[in-house]
């Protein structure tokens, strides 16, 4: 088991969560993130996985490097990160107040005219990518005197560009291959489709949701004592339990059962832990 991080203590009443958005939008936007490390928190890394999705972070007080240490540059105020095609990391000098907001790559790509591609494993300076249409939205939001106005702010600028969801139940990747034409184009002109909306292949795609619901649903046998690992990879399309072992530390950085326990004694694998 691993020992836990010394400055762990520290970061017992940080308030960490995700919020999910109206169903009416969850075509744009997948979640919304809060982190506030509280007063007296350490300097501390901040472990993320691969994933498909495009986010807007405004880091409301303190200071984040792009990178594992404090010599790495720091980022600007508010930022957009692209699809992520593996684990990264940033380093937070002490105290961190950051709100982001994750949205669904096809649909950013519309809201904000830019192509996920181009993002793709980057963090880059709001205001130099996003277009002036936007600007007022970055202060507003880095304005707003909590995270229920900030999501305010968010959902009554996607409401004005009406990204609504048609059928708000229907899976994010079954939204996206009907978008992309499969019922109706040859696979390849559909498959081109869906990498130029969203910056990666539809298999990527795939990977990513499969590991996202092996990961949860280890989480939660975990927390109940009934994790197999073998059992947890057939149920969720893997073809054995080393194929696991090998996307968990491809697309996470690290092996299943050794990331389920970080979740618990490493806070640098915060987002893994309050993750749904």
């Amino acid at each position: 088991m691993t020992a836990p991080d010394p400055g762990l203590e520290r970061f017992r009443h940080a308030d960490t969560g995700v919020l999910l958005p109206v169903p009416a939008q969850g075509a744009a936007v997948r979640a919304y993130i809060r982190r506030d490390t509280g007063p007296g928190s350490t300097a501390h890394l901040n472990r993320f996985p691969a994933q498909p999705f495009c986010t807007v972070t405004w880091f409301l007080s303190g200071t984040v490097h792009d990178g594992v240490s404090a010599a790495a540059p720091v980022l600007d105020a508010v930022v957009v990160g692209g699809p992520f095609t593996r684990p990264a990391s940033t380093f937070s000098a002490g105290r961190i107040h950051a709100f982001t907001v994750v949205f669904f790559p096809d649909a950013f790509a519309r809201l904000a005219s830019l192509a996920p591609a181009s993002l793709a494993d980057r963090l880059l300076p709001a205001r130099e990518v996003l277009p002036a249409s936007w600007h007022s939205l970055l202060d507003e939001v880095a304005a707003a005197g909590d995270d229920g106005a900030r999501v305010a702010c968010l959902s009554a600028f996607v409401a004005a560009t009406g990204e609504v969801a048609a059928a708000p139940g229907l899976p994010w990747l079954r939204r996206l291959r009907e978008a992309a034409g499969f019922d109706r184009l040859c696979e390849r002109q559909a498959e081109r489709r869906i990498r130029r909306a969203t910056g990666q292949s539809l298999r990527a795609l795939r990977r990513a949701q499969r590991l996202e619901t092996a990961l949860l649903d280890a989480r939660e046998a975990a927390a109940q004592g009934t994790l197999h690992w073998a059992t947890l990879a057939d149920a969720n399309d893997f073809s054995d339990q080393p194929h696991l072992g090998r996307e968990c530390r491809k697309l996470a950085g690290t092996a299943p059962a050794e990331l389920i326990d970080r979740q618990a004694h490493d806070e640098s694998y915060w987002l893994f832990r309050c993750w749904r």
